[in-house]
């Protein structure tokens, strides 16, 4: 027999709504404070009075449009209404032109996170005031949600008299003690509603502690704490280019030239997306995209020529991260202290001196409501939902901050040489300072030291090598790693579906192989006789998919017998590991050069591998025809120095490092100086080494 049956929710959902469903007191406050800036309120005044006794309380008062008994009848008491979601959708506007921020209908029950009694009081302009009490002990003793009854009195305005109209929320009976840090906390977070910077004018939140005011005092205001930067970037990308403005003023006391900059540069993908130039389709359901980054440096040497350095600590530490701002308001969880939402932390583990950290910078993401559709809050205010544009997102501004770390760097270095007189601990050499040491052991007649001293530049070399051996081996694992996952994915879908057996076989060798030429790069090996051809054929080999994957046409004279193999002296691993670093930096820059859409008919993006007897020395050279060098040689060897989104910035630099082990060097020269192909128009690396 069959029956029909109501669904019919437990009193408790109330509970879950508000206590279980809001994670502190303090995002409560901001749920109602949020619903006044939905109301169209211009002033909203948040009261903590009689803390720490049985009649403490907090009021939410606004001045915005306020409420019928009808409304609240009909919305305000109505779980999960989708009227502002319509309203959002739909594009209307409120007077004052804003869309609502709320769409779930869930924030108002918020309030059960503060207290069990709550006490509101609107009154729409012209309208009678209207009262309501919940009693959430009370409305929780019943089994059902429909059996609750709330009272609603309409009376003559005593709270909102004459023309004021507004809403106003007392909760009592609080839950859990407002201790010295959640008020500074609750500060913190009502300060950083609204963007400092281009938050909306027309929008106020005052916070009064009667009493207890000397809690807050001595916090900063965010304006003042902003002007005090080291760093400055700001950015937009409208679909096309990322616009950025630098700047640069060291703190009063440090004896470094300030510096600005503006320019306009495409924003680059990773290398294994399928396009590496992004256009329009990377803001889709995300909308334009600006924002900016204020940077501290917090070195010790320097951390002492800043104003209020105990204050401007804790302020760094409590507010430090990026935040995410939608018509000017703030969207939680982002920026929070326990908030890491673009890895900022785990990025500076790998390069602790080049990377920021969330307690360096305070930075803004700023979207429209209208444009960012695609980008949905979460129920518990914990940011958005993982999505693809929120991966876009997180894309476009780690792809800005990649042009902010490359500014950043020689500045940094600067101040590091002006207040301690060192450089970049990885650009030093010590063969000057040891050179100058021998002579001066001779100008003293101290010539017995000298073995000690050859020995000291004996253990240097061999230091050097091992952290360049390791360094490079690194700098290949997410290549290889990458060729390897998808050389065993192609080779289980083969046999899946049962392609030819020689077909299997031909995927089983090559990854034989491709593990073979990754162990010979890992290989410690002095400088000693190798071929020319063979450096160039193994770097090739190390590349081959990517070749064919992103349709990069290939010219190898030297691999094809145009051009004589010649004998060198280079350590093998190393000579290897260069030459394929500048081979992936071509295939990627080739793409950026000629996107996949113009990819018709015949290879537009090629690549140049041969030889060059224009050095005196033999040469191997590395040419494409991408958009070419756009940083002098002293920067494209530095290391950390990187336009590339997700890069290392070591490439290049390891390469120097490896030419000048073998006894070579590492040039950049012009295309027209070398006798190289017509179509060769972008970046030129020559790898000149000693003759065997």
């Amino acid at each position: 027999m069959a029956r029909s049956a109501s669904i019919r929710p437990k009193a408790r959902i109330l509970q879950l709504l508000g206590d279980e469903l809001i994670g502190s007191p303090r995002i409560a406050v901001f749920e109602l404070v949020k619903n006044a800036y939905d109301a169209d309120a211009t002033k909203v005044v948040v009261t903590l009075e009689n803390l720490g006794t049985d009649e403490a309380s907090v009021t939410v008062r606004d001045n915005g449009s306020g409420m019928t008994g009808d409304i609240i009848q009909n919305i305000w008491l109505t779980p999960a209404n989708d009227h502002r979601r319509k309203q959002r959708e739909s594009g209307k506007r409120s007077p004052l032109g804003r869309l609502p921020l709320g769409e779930k209908g869930l924030g108002r029950f918020a309030v059960h996170k503060l207290g069990n009694k709550i006490r509101m009081v609107t009154r729409q302009a012209g309208k009678p005031e209207v009262v309501v009490k919940l009693d959430w002990s009370e409305l929780l003793s019943h089994d059902f949600l429909d059996e609750i009854s709330v009272p609603i009195e309409e009376r003559t305005p005593k709270i909102f008299k004459s023309k004021t109209h507004g809403t106003k929320i007392d909760v009592t009976d609080l839950r859990g003690e407002w201790s010295r840090g959640a008020i500074r906390d609750l500060h913190r977070s009502l300060t950083s509603i609204a963007d400092p910077t281009s938050g909306p004018s027309d929008f106020q939140v005052q916070l009064k502690i009667p009493g207890n005011e000397k809690v807050v005092a001595d916090l900063l205001d965010a304006g003042s704490v902003l002007e005090q930067a080291m760093w400055k970037f700001d950015f937009t990308f409208d679909g096309s280019e990322i616009a950025w403005t630098y700047e640069f003023k060291p703190y009063p006391g440090i004896k470094v030239e300030p510096s600005t900059q503006s320019g306009k540069e495409p924003l680059l993908r990773d290398r294994d997306k399928k396009d590496v130039v992004a256009g329009k389709d990377m803001i889709a359901g995300i909308g334009p995209v600006s924002g900016g980054f204020n940077v501290f440096d917090r070195d010790r040497a320097t951390w002492n020529f800043i104003a209020q350095k105990k204050v401007m600590t804790e302020y760094l530490n409590n507010n430090g991260g990026v935040r995410v701002y939608r018509d000017g308001i703030r969207v939680y969880n982002y920026g929070e202290p326990n908030d890491d939402w673009l890895g900022l932390d785990i990025r500076r583990v790998n390069s602790p001196v080049d990377r920021l950290s969330r307690n360096q910078i305070l930075g803004r993401i700023n979207l429209t409501l209208a444009g960012s559709h695609l980008l949905r809050e979460k129920t518990n205010r914990e940011g958005f939902v993982e999505n693809s544009a929120l991966e876009r997102l997180k894309e476009i501004v780690m792809s800005a901050m990649t042009i902010f770390d490359r500014l950043r760097r020689p500045h940094r270095e600067a101040i590091r040489a002006a207040l301690t007189g060192v450089k970049s601990p990885l650009a030093i050499s010590i063969d000057t300072p040891v050179a100058r040491l021998k002579a001066e052991l001779t100008n003293n007649k101290l010539d017995r030291l000298q073995p000690l001293v050859d020995e000291i530049g004996r253990e240097y070399d061999q230091l050097r090598e091992i952290m360049l051996s390791s360094g490079n081996a690194g700098l290949q694992l997410s290549l290889i790693f990458h060729e390897l996952e998808r050389g065993v994915r192609g080779l289980y879908d083969a046999i899946r579906q049962r392609e030819k057996i020689e077909d299997i076989e031909e995927r089983s060798r090559y990854l034989k192989d491709l593990l073979e030429g990754f162990a010979t790069v890992l290989k410690k090996e002095p400088a000693r006789k190798q071929s020319l051809a063979k450096i160039a054929r193994e770097a090739m080999f190390l590349n081959n998919l990517r070749f064919k994957k992103h349709r990069v046409a290939i010219d190898f004279p030297l691999g094809r017998g145009d051009q004589p193999d010649v004998m060198v002296r280079a350590s093998l691993g190393l000579a290897i590991g260069g030459v394929s670093n500048a081979i992936d930096n071509a295939i990627f820059w080739t793409r950026v050069r000629w996107p996949d859409e113009q990819q018709t008919g015949e290879l537009q993006r090629k690549i140049w591998v041969g030889t060059s007897d224009e050095f005196g020395d033999p040469a191997l050279i590395v040419a494409d025809n991408g958009p070419g060098f756009r940083d002098s040689p002293d920067d494209l060897i530095r290391p950390f120095w990187t336009r590339r989104p997700g890069g290392m910035g070591l490439g290049l630099y390891y390469a120097n490092l490896a030419m000048e082990l073998s006894g070579g060097k590492l040039l950049f020269p012009q295309p027209a100086d070398l006798e190289l192909p017509e179509w060769v128009t972008g970046a030129v690396v020559a790898f000149v080494f000693k003759g065997a």
